[in-house]
């Protein structure tokens, strides 16, 4: 990326819009977020081939089978059409019940449950539920691509703390940088867990310096685990929100869109205190009003239905996870750590190549779609977003057209 951002770009855009522009990137990466972005889509596709690595194909992957037929009656008339705007009661009585018995999160009440549409839906309420201009939050970095952008649209000043990876383990936070902008006074730390884009699960003494210090420097913590269901090679994983003195400060994003294929239903779910889902509901009620009303219906049997499908997928995906891992590290141009959850792994290029080279290539030579690390943050940079959660032999050719595109910048 050598050109800079033209003014023309942000003529007539108001001032919150243009924050998640992030033209402050400009210095590192040759151009604002935006203006990257829009040179990778108007890149044109190779013609006669095309898939989208930045998400599940859910035509190889689709929801359960019991999802259709309940949305139907669901739709037929057995659900309400104007559910209250922080989701229909029954439904998030079942939620309630469910993300305690079946996920192990601390007991919540549907007065402690709202659904939203989307996760994404439940990010945005939250944030606006809770930050105002100037206000201080903590991201890891890298992090999930939308969480900066949406902290700027508001006006919250984002303080990253890298994420530190060993040559074995899970990764860890920094602890003296998370420590020293815990001390900045903070209002909020967000993180996905598992981490997006990497897909992996933080050691257990990052989460207990993290309720450490929230407790001691008096700050909430959001914790987006969308994939929480989605682990590999029979980890364990912490919930925050279940450690000593962190169940009210924490709110927990969930939802099947992922682990269940059913993003295109738009229902999503949040977990926090009673108090806190009230405003959220006051902000929903503005913005979407409510989550799609038919599709709540399927958040009755989610968790309590589907723990054998999830059982399945999770070995299906890990197949394709060990293939892709082992593909990409005995290539010469990436290399890549194995994720311990979600569908992403996010390996380094070692070529003489940027992510946004590699990617414009990509998607003009081979006809495939990833997402360039510096979406994530400054320390994706020289690196790619793949989903993994593909049809097997497609995935198997995607990989070949990826490694030889990589391979064209070797010197």
């Amino acid at each position: 990326m050598t050109t800079s951002t033209p003014a023309a770009l942000y003529r007539g855009v108001p001032a919150a819009i243009q924050r998640m522009a992030m033209p402050e990137l400009e210095p590192e990466i040759g151009t604002s977020l935006w203006s990257a972005e829009r040179e990778l889509s108007r890149t044109p596709l190779a013609p006669g081939y095309f898939l989208d690595a930045t998400y599940a194909d859910t035509h190889r992957f689709p929801p359960p089978e019991w999802t259709l037929s309940t949305f139907a009656e669901s739709a037929g008339g057995a659900g309400m059409t104007y559910t209250p705007y922080r989701g229909d009661a029954g439904v998030r009585e079942a939620v309630a019940a469910n993300v305690q018995a079946v996920l192990g999160l601390p007991a919540a009440t549907s007065d402690e449950v709202i659904l939203t549409p989307g996760t994404q839906g439940a990010l945005f309420i939250t944030l606006a539920a809770i930050i105002e201009p100037g206000d201080i939050v903590i991201l890891p970095d890298p992090d999930y691509l939308s969480t900066e952008r949406t902290l700027r649209y508001f006006g919250a000043k984002v303080v990253r703390v890298p994420v530190v990876f060993a040559d074995e383990g899970r990764p860890v936070l920094d602890p003296d940088q998370l420590r020293a902008a815990a001390k900045l006074n903070p209002k909020l730390m967000v993180f996905s867990h598992p981490n997006n884009p990497t897909g992996m699960i933080y050691d257990d003494s990052t989460l207990a310096l993290i309720a450490e210090l929230a407790q001691t420097y008096d700050f909430r913590v959001l914790a987006d685990q969308l994939y929480c269901r989605l682990i590999y090679d029979n980890e364990t994983f912490t919930h925050i929100s279940g450690l000593d003195g962190m169940k009210e400060r924490t709110i927990t994003l969930l939802g099947p869109s992922k682990t269940e294929s059913l993003s295109g239903f738009r229902i999503g779910v949040a977990v926090a205190s009673s108090e806190l889902i009230e405003v959220m509901e006051e902000v929903q009620s503005c913005s979407a009003l409510r989550a799609p009303a038919y599709a709540q219906h399927l958040l009755a049997r989610w968790l309590a239905d589907d723990q054998d499908f999830v059982a399945s997928r999770i070995v299906e995906y890990q197949a394709l996870r060990d293939t892709t891992v082992k593909r990409i590290n005995t290539s010469s141009v990436m290399t890549v750590r194995p994720c311990y959850g979600s569908a992403y792994v996010f390996p380094e290029i070692t070529v003489d190549a940027t992510e946004q080279q590699v990617a414009i290539a990509l998607k003009r030579d081979a006809g495939i779609v990833v997402n360039p690390g510096y979406q994530s943050g400054l320390r994706g940079r020289g690196h790619i977003r793949l989903c993994f959660a593909q049809d097997e032999a497609v995935w198997d050719n995607a990989l070949d057209k990826i490694l030889d595109v990589v391979g064209g910048f070797q010197k």
